[in-house]
């Protein structure tokens, strides 16, 4: 993306708020018009009142120069109340629109990323776009309004002093576009490097129990350290930079002041001009050389908000799981993969060409060897992937051009690696689906889970991802929570991996009860579930190489044989 785009991006956020916006310029410009006759009245207080010696004149004028700030105030207090209110907006609009995309995401994008990183990117945009809002760049709207009255007040006093002005401009242009283009060149730096710490951040925390187990806490320590120091050192780079920028601005500021007051004085005792004029002139060059500062600051503000604009953008136009956004009532049919291939990377194939028929209300055992593609299929099937090439069918419908909620709301699957919220066992096995109590302990009871649950409750918490469970108890919750929603196509990913035997064999007692009208799909290589399912299909390198029942198969097949002798 372009500077261009990413300028053109920022704008349409303000152009959702044109009516506030609207007001707000309005109160700039009512107060930039007051604040352009406070210098008149300054000078006329100066020469008119103290000067001249008219002490009603000077208290009248006093009064509404009191009178002025006063309006001023009320008129700031008004315009920032609306400020507040768009740059809350933008940022609600910026985070929803974010956390909406993000679980709508592919995911092989959470393959190639942690969480730590990803929040990490969100936030730090969000907070850098949502500055668009700042009251520094709505106040540039009304600066050419400010210069153009500034110019003319100066005009009014004094040409001469002017023209020394107006020559102080471009030099001012060159010296604040440097450092534009400086805090630009760092931020880009600076948000490299907090996106390579946030990564390393969670890959880190998530493998804390190998840092734990090896030892490996000082090497981790050390790059924590470099890690840091590479943060720390852009951000302090940036705060000079900033400082730099000020200090450099009021320098030369102080300068032209020096000047107008030095050529000021001169024409004040030629009695060329007076005194309040010499006052009024300095407020107004501050009116003209202020508003330089204020419009290539935008510059410099927009060199950290455009990188992160770019990033935010670059993020919201990652693929999405494709849903062509209808609904529709979609009935059990037979599941079937015809000439199904996927690879993660071009040409690695983890599948090729495969066939598999799931016929309505069947049971189905998938074997192989780790890396077959076993897991790939339930990915498949549950459309976390789509294929590379090859259809899904369900009876004569495309699986991809199914409304997504719809076809996931027709298939449960039961993993060995089930996530759990930090939240009661009731709520992670119904999942804000309203259930009875009665129904809930049912379920439990046919997972395996009742005596854990008299034991602890429905409304025991179980921590971040089941970490107060062991896990067989997690993949009991599993099985509920397929029970409880009760959906026509159920999924075991090594379901019983870690149950007990009594567990198992009340878990297998299933087949043939509450999901004997269920196309069940196992992944499994125990004796006692194969011998109960319809059909066996055996994967080798991502091929099958054979499907039939337990009995034509054992015996005859090499890969079901080695399969049952590891778990034997």
């Amino acid at each position: 993306m372009s500077n261009k785009e990413a300028v053109r991006r920022l704008l349409l956020l303000l152009g959702k708020y044109k009516k506030t916006i609207v007001v707000i310029v309005g109160c700039l410009l009512v107060s930039t018009g007051l604040n352009l006759c406070v210098p008149l009245i300054s000078r006329r207080i100066m020469d008119d009142g103290f000067i001249g010696g008219n002490k009603k004149l000077l208290i009248e004028l006093v009064l509404v120069s009191m009178v002025i700030y006063t309006i001023n105030s009320l008129i700031d207090l008004i315009k920032e109340k609306k400020r507040v209110d768009i740059s809350a907006k933008i940022q609600y609009f910026l985070s929803e629109q974010s956390f909406s995309h993000l679980m709508k995401l592919r995911v092989n994008y959470f393959n190639n990323t942690n969480y730590a990183e990803t929040l990490n990117n969100i936030n730090m945009d969000i907070n850098q776009m949502t500055s668009v809002a700042d009251s520094s760049v709505f106040f540039v709207i009304t600066q050419a309004f400010s210069m153009t009255g500034g110019i003319i007040g100066l005009f009014i006093i004094d040409f001469r002093m002017t023209i020394l002005v107006l020559l102080f401009i471009p030099i001012k242009c060159v010296v604040m576009k440097y450092f534009a283009k400086k805090q630009k060149q760092i931020m880009d730096e600076f948000i490299k490097k907090n996106q390579k710490y946030a990564k390393w951040f969670g890959d880190t925390v998530g493998g804390v129990r190998e840092v734990k187990l090896f030892n490996i806490l000082d090497r981790k320590h050390e790059e924590f350290d470099q890690n840091q120091k590479d943060i720390i050192e852009k951000q302090k780079q940036m705060n000079m930079l900033g400082q730099w920028n000020t200090i450099t601005d009021s320098l030369m500021v102080q300068f032209l002041s020096t000047l107008l007051y030095i050529l000021g004085a001169n024409l004040v005792f030629d009695l060329q001009l007076s005194v309040g004029s010499v006052f009024a002139f300095i407020t107004y060059s501050s009116y003209v050389t202020g508003p330089i500062s204020a419009i290539l600051n935008i510059g410099y503000l927009l060199s950290g908000i455009i990188p992160s604009t770019k990033r935010y953008y670059a993020f919201m136009d990652l693929e999405e799981e494709t849903d062509n956004g209808e609904t529709a009532a979609l009935c059990p049919d037979d599941l079937k993969l015809q000439q199904v291939s996927f690879a993660y990377e071009k040409e690695k194939y983890v599948l090729k060409d495969v066939d598999i028929l799931f016929a309505k209300g069947s049971k189905t055992a998938i074997i192989g060897r780790n890396g077959s593609g076993k897991t790939t299929i339930i990915n498949l099937l549950t459309r976390m992937y789509e294929p590379t090439s090859g259809k899904i069918m369900l009876g004569t419908e495309d699986i991809s051009e199914l409304p997504l909620p719809e076809y996931r709301n027709m298939v449960s699957v039961v993993s060995q690696q089930i996530y759990l919220f930090n939240d009661t066992i009731r709520n992670n096995i119904c999942l804000y689906k309203r259930v009875d109590d009665v129904i809930v302990e049912e379920a439990c009871k046919d997972s395996g889970l009742e005596d854990f649950i008299k034991e602890v409750s429905l409304d025991y918490v179980v921590g971040q991802n089941g970490a107060m469970l062991s896990g067989g108890q997690k993949q009991k919750i599993a099985l509920a929570r397929a029970l409880i929603h009760d959906k026509p196509i159920v999924i075991f990913d090594e379901a019983t991996s870690n149950t007990d035997a009594y567990s198992e064999q009340q878990i297998n007692g299933l087949l043939d009860t509450k999901l004997k009208e269920k196309t069940v799909i196992v992944i499994t290589h125990k004796k006692e579930i194969l011998n109960k399912v319809d059909q066996i299909v055996v994967l080798k390198e991502g091929v099958v190489i054979d499907n039939g029942t337990y009995d034509e198969l054992v015996g005859k097949n090499e890969e079901l044989n080695i399969m049952m002798e590891k778990v034997g």
